[in-house]
This record gives structure tokens, C-alpha cells and sequence, in this order.
């Protein structure tokens, strides 16, 4: 049997799980994980913590934009500034470097805030909730760097020491160098 990379074992859970404490640790209240592929497993996983899960019906066609409107639409975003757009695969980001981010939304609540090591642009962003129209309304071929080619003006960068926010689990390699001991 296959697994999803997010099922796969992480510091004694698994990925999924690991980025929903993650998340938590750094005070996140709310958080929607959309599933697709691997149903069954996923949802089985995000069961064990305090996230909710829903399922793109669409997640066959592999469009991101998809799945990121699928989890707007669960939100009401009259409670929240901003939100972090995460990705299920990179489980090598800190709740410090999380909070580093919230500390800059909240003095520039207007912007996008992106971690950065050594010049390169990571993951996740925390973006205001002023956009999440905007995002729900692209269509592919947009993708989410389209969004951020538009509003590259409103982007704050926040310097991070971790190298782990530019990885993700692509490959079953990927998996067997960063996963840890």
C-alpha cells in the first residue's frame, strides 16, 4: 500500500500532525487542513489534534488555488487579520519563526509577510485577510506566485536562521535526508 508523504512518520507522529503543533505551539486558533488524495488516511490523522479537515473533490487536477479556496470558505475571516497559508509537506518550519511572522503582521497588518533565509523565499506566508477574495477568485493556469507577482510591492520579509522553510517533501529522497532521527 502507498502513503501519502504526510502520513509518513515525524518525530514520533506524523508529518501532518507534526505541522498542526507546529501551528498550535504558535498560537494559531483555527486551522483547516484540505485533503484529497489519501482521504481516509489524512483525515484519520488530522482527527488526533484540534484541526478540522475538509476534502477537495477537485484535488485530482492538482491545482493548488483549488484546494486554497476549498479552506477560505471554511473560515470567518471577520475573526482574523490574516491567515498562514501552509503546506502539508514541509515539516521543518518553527513555531518561533511563526511568531516572528505574527510579530511583523501585527505591526504591518497591511502586508504579506514571507520568511526568508539567505535570500530565498519560503514557507508559509501570513497573508492579511484583505486578499482572501482576491485568492478565491483565481483560476487557473493562476497560481499563488501570480498572486504574489501582482502584490510584490505589499510583501514584508522576515529573516529566519531555518533553512527548513525552503524544503518540502517532494521526493521519497527528500523524505529519507530531512526526516529526523
Amino acid at each position: 500500500m502507498q502513503l501519502s508523504k504526510i502520513v509518513l512518520p515525524w518525530k514520533g507522529r506524523t508529518v501532518i500532525v507534526h505541522i498542526i503543533s507546529v501551528l498550535e505551539e504558535a498560537g494559531i486558533e483555527e486551522i483547516v487542513i484540505v485533503s484529497g488524495g489519501y482521504r481516509e488516511l489524512v483525515e484519520a490523522e488530522v482527527a488526533k489534534t484540534s484541526a478540522r479537515c475538509i476534502f477537495n473533490p477537485e484535488f485530482h487536477n492538482d491545482e493548488m488555488t483549488i484546494s486554497l479556496r476549498f479552506g477560505l470558505s471554511e473560515v470567518n475571516f471577520k475573526e482574523y487579520s490574516g491567515f498562514f497559508f501552509t503546506l502539508g509537506d514541509q515539516p521543518m518550519v518553527f513555531a518561533a519563526d511563526l511568531l516572528k511572522m505574527i510579530e511583523k503582521h501585527q505591526a504591518n497588518p497591511e502586508k504579506i509577510i514571507i520568511p526568508s533565509y539567505n535570500v530565498r523565499r519560503g514557507h508559509p506566508w501570513l497573508i492579511p485577510a484583505r486578499f482572501v477574495d482576491e485568492l478565491k477568485e483565481l483560476q487557473p493556469p493562476e497560481t499563488l506566485r501570480t498572486f504574489l507577482k501582482h502584490h510584490e510591492a505589499e510583501i514584508e520579509y522576515v529573516l529566519v536562521d531555518n533553512p527548513g522553510i525552503l524544503s518540502d517533501l517532494d521526493t521519497p529522497e527528500d523524505y529519507q535526508k530531512m526526516k529526523p532521527d
